[in-house]
């Protein structure tokens, strides 16, 4: 249990967290967020150029927003964690990647979204969350189903303590 919420937690972290970084850039993010914050990838700058002394309207690829990382790689990593915590079998394995993966994709959506408040995006964000952990509790016995709440309930800890930090 404490791998599936600690997977879960971890994603709504990472969500949480992006939406922070779009959001509390000084500037940065009033644009299309969709396109790294930056106002459809040029022209605002946060009102300190390029740090070229050039022309502020052109990108610094060395201030370029680091990469996401790719959605398999933490689909892989969820589910690896999962499988050591739960000792999932190879169709859990399958069906619960299934279900990371789809919800990435719907967090990474919302997250994307220009519409909508921050409040109304946490609140979207955590209806996926809990929604991906009745999924994932549906394929898990009885023993790996009180693992995952604990998991799930650890990650949550972990998730507040770090909103605390972060306000």
């Amino acid at each position: 249990m404490k791998p599936i919420k600690f997977i879960c937690s971890l994603i709504l972290l990472f969500s949480i967290q992006s939406i922070s970084a779009q959001f509390g850039q000084g500037g940065m993010g009033q644009g299309r967020m969709g396109q790294g914050g930056m106002g459809g990838g040029m022209g605002m700058g946060g009102g300190m150029g390029n740090g070229m002394g050039g022309n502020p309207n052109m990108q610094n690829p060395q201030r370029s927003k680091p990469k996401e990382p790719a959605i398999e790689e933490t689909v892989k990593k969820v589910t690896d964690r999962l499988n050591q915590q739960l000792k999932l079998d190879e169709l859990q394995i399958i069906a619960i990647s299934n279900i990371i993966t789809e919800n990435i994709k719907k967090q990474n959506a919302i997250i994307k979204k220009e519409e909508g408040g921050n409040e109304e995006k946490v609140n979207e964000l955590k209806a996926i969350s809990e929604k991906m952990d009745l999924d994932i509790m549906i394929l898990l016995n009885k023993d790996q189903k009180a693992k995952y709440k604990l998991l799930a309930e650890d990650a949550k800890k972990q998730q507040e303590a770090y909103s605390r930090t972060n306000r």
